[in-house]
């Protein structure tokens, strides 16, 4: 941590209530006993970000320094089908309206988290920031991720114009503590997850799972996508986008197989291949972000897979 760079600004947190904004919230508030600072992390219930009068008030009221733009409506394949408008209309006003007002306010930078699944539906891997614009994305998730995809063309255009410094990432998939376990709107990592738990805790001998298995996904330890923006406020100046991941390709049986191997289920793993695998690989090329930072986030599955078990089962208590 660069105390020096922290230190007397005005940290506004958006999402910071939710999955990676509580992982966030939480480095910063242990960086906050180095160095001072305020952290501005106002509930959705207080702010509500797709409404212009209140987004400008918010701002024109506190002038935070650094805006850490997390916030958005998320939900898994299903929930996007059902409402790909909904997911469009709020994130982008979202984006929009926070970049927007934090340029008009004086705000030194944005760090914004744009959609990994933006990128084309098919497209050889390791997939490279270049990849990003050459087609349009899975057409299940279309309203989420043109949305987010525009805070790109914001950043380029308000550096471009105005001389607005802000930086966009591509995270990965992403699953760690503070995740969603609700098995009708949950990403894969959480959903797995707590179908394994409950059928060990149940006495079941079998899981379902979706698929064939052999689809590869990239996967990201929440945790590590905090420090990664962290480290990315403190030392980048370039809109990007720049991947966030960990480059490494994981198919989803080793995915199913870690997850059963750390809750220590034995039964029988049964995979029904009557149900779509989804894209066939996907996996970053970390290079542009390791060239800014110095690193590239090293979690392993299996480390960070245990950690997230301990989590819910805490939770759960």
């Amino acid at each position: 941590m660069n105390k020096e760079y922290w230190k007397g600004k005005k940290v506004f947190v958006t999402g910071g209530h939710g999955f990676v904004g509580q992982n966030l919230m939480k480095i910063l508030k242990s960086m906050r006993q180095e160095v001072e600072f305020d952290i501005l992390n106002p509930k959705s219930s207080e702010l509500d970000l797709t409404n212009e009068s209140q987004v400008e008030d918010y701002f024109s009221t506190n002038r935070p320094n650094i805006v850490l733009h997390l916030a958005g409506k998320v939900g898994g394949i299903a929930a996007n089908k059902a409402s790909p408008g909904e997911f469009f209309y709020k994130n982008i006003m979202m984006g929009t309206l926070v970049m927007h007002y934090a340029h008009k306010y004086g705000a030194e930078k944005v760090i914004a988290l744009a959609a990994g699944c933006g990128y084309p539906k098919h497209l050889p891997v390791p997939y490279t920031e270049e990849d990003f614009w050459k087609d349009l994305p899975d057409e299940n998730s279309i309203g989420y991720s043109m949305a987010k995809k525009n805070l790109i063309i914001q950043s380029w255009t308000y550096r471009e114009q105005y001389g607005f410094n802000s930086v966009i990432l591509l995270p990965a998939n992403l699953y760690g503590p503070h995740d969603n376990f609700d098995l009708e709107t949950s990403h894969v990592v959480p959903a797995l997850i707590r179908k394994f738990i409950e059928a060990k805790e149940n006495g079941t001998n079998e899981v379902e799972v979706w698929g064939t298995g052999k689809a590869s996904r990239e996967f990201l330890y929440s945790i590590d996508t905090a420090q990664a923006i962290i480290d990315m406020t403190e030392r980048v100046n370039e809109s990007g986008p720049f991947n966030l991941g960990t480059g490494i390709e994981t198919s989803i049986k080793e995915l199913v197989e870690t997850i059963a191997e750390q809750v220590k289920f034995e039964g029988n793993i049964v995979w029904d291949t009557t149900r779509p695998d989804g894209q066939p690989r996907r996996f970053y090329d970390m290079s542009k972000f390791q060239n800014a930072i110095g690193y590239v986030p090293s979690t392993t599955l299996s480390e960070g897979i245990r950690k997230t078990i301990d989590w819910y089962i805490e939770e759960k208590m």
